[in-house]
C-alpha cells in the first residue's frame, strides 16, 4: 500500500500541478502559457482519473494510517474528507476555463485543500508529527513537477531548427522560480523543526537524517536545487530548446524522488529500503500516464 500511495501521489500531483499552473496563467497571461497550455490542459483532465485511482488508498487506509476511533482521524471522517478533496479538484479541473475570477478562487481552494490533504495523506503516516508548511511544500512541488513535464514535452519535441529563444528563456525562468520556491519552503520547514528540536516535531526528520535515507535527501539537495539553480542562471542554457527540455526532464525525475522521499521513510523508518512494489507501482503509474495524457500541439 505504501508503494501504491507513492505512485498515486505522483500521478495525482502532476495533474493537480498542471491544473494550478493553468489557473495561474489564466490570471497572469503571457506567451509562456500559450505554448505550455495544451500540456497543462491534457494533464488537468486526468484529475478525475486520479480521483478514481485513490479508491484503493481509502480501502486500505487501516494498513497505512493509525486511524483513530473518533476525532479528526476517525475512519469515516478521513474517508469523507478525502472524497471531498478529490471531488472538489475534479470539478475545478473539468470546469477550469479562461475566467480570471474562477481561476483566482480555484487557486485559493487548491492551496487550502492541498494543505489539508497533505496532512491527511502524508503527515498522518507519522502521527506524532505535524507541520503547517507541509501543504505549501507539496503544492510547490506539484506545480514544479507539472511545469517540468510541460517544458520537457515542448522542449524535447521542438524541431532542432526552431528559433524561439526568448520563449524558452521564459520557461527557464519559470523553472528557476519554482525550484527556488520549493527549496525555500522545504528548507524553512526543516529549519523551524531543527531550531525547535522538540521530540514531537523531529519524528519526521529522524528517519530521514539518521538512517540510510539521508542519501536520498542529499540527492535532492544537490540535483533538485543546486544543480538546476546553477544551470538555469546561464542564458545560453535557457535559449536552447533541447537543453532546457532535458533539464526539465531531469527535474521531473527528481520530483518523483521527492514524492518518494515524502512517503517511504515514514513507513520504513529503520533505514533505506526499496520495496519490490515501489518500481512496479511507479512503472504502472508511468504507463497509465503515457497512455492517457494526450497534449495537443504546442
Amino acid at each position: 500500500m505504501s508503494s501504491y500511495l507513492f505512485a498515486w501521489l505522483l500521478f495525482l500531483g502532476l495533474a493537480l500541478g498542471a491544473m494550478a499552473n493553468l489557473m495561474l496563467h489564466n490570471l497572469t497571461g503571457g506567451r509562456w502559457g500559450e505554448a505550455l497550455r495544451p500540456a497543462f490542459v491534457a494533464a488537468a483532465k486526468l484529475v478525475p482519473v486520479a480521483a478514481v485511482l485513490g479508491i484503493p488508498i481509502l480501502i486500505g487506509m487501516h494498513g497505512l494510517y493509525p486511524i483513530a476511533d473518533s476525532g479528526w482521524f476517525s475512519g469515516l471522517f478521513f474517508v469523507a474528507r478525502s472524497v471531498a478533496y478529490l471531488v472538489i479538484w475534479s470539478v475545478l479541473a473539468l470546469s477550469i476555463g479562461r475566467s480570471e475570477a474562477w481561476s483566482a478562487i480555484g487557486l485559493i481552494v487548491y492551496v487550502f485543500t492541498i494543505s489539508l490533504a497533505a496532512t491527511d495523506w502524508i503527515a498522518a503516516l507519522v502521527p506524532e508529527w505535524y507541520s503547517s508548511a507541509l501543504g505549501l511544500v507539496v503544492g510547490a512541488g506539484q506545480m514544479l513537477g507539472a511545469m517540468a513535464l510541460a517544458v520537457a514535452h515542448v522542449g524535447l519535441g521542438a524541431p532542432r531548427t526552431e528559433r524561439r529563444g526568448e520563449l524558452y528563456i521564459d520557461f527557464g525562468n519559470l523553472l528557476l522560480m519554482y525550484v527556488l520556491t520549493w527549496a525555500y519552503l522545504a528548507f524553512m520547514q526543516f529549519l523551524i523543526v531543527w531550531v525547535g528540536n522538540l521530540p514531537r516535531e523531529i519524528a519526521w526528520c529522524v528517519p530521514r537524517l539518521q538512517t540510510g535515507w539521508v542519501a536520498l535527501g542529499v540527492l535532492l539537495v544537490v540535483f533538485h536545487f543546486f544543480a538546476p539553480l546553477g544551470l538555469l542562471l546561464f542564458r545560453s542554457m535557457k535559449r536552447a530548446p533541447f537543453l532546457i527540455g532535458s533539464l526539465a526532464a531531469a527535474l521531473l525525475v527528481m520530483h518523483a524522488i521527492d514524492v518518494y522521499w515524502l512517503v517511504a521513510p515514514s513507513v520504513r523508518p529503520e533505514g533505506f529500503r526499496i520495496a519490490w512494489g515501489d518500481p512496479v507501482a511507479l512503472a504502472v503509474a508511468a504507463a497509465l500516464w503515457w497512455f492517457t495524457w494526450r497534449p495537443g500541439r504546442a
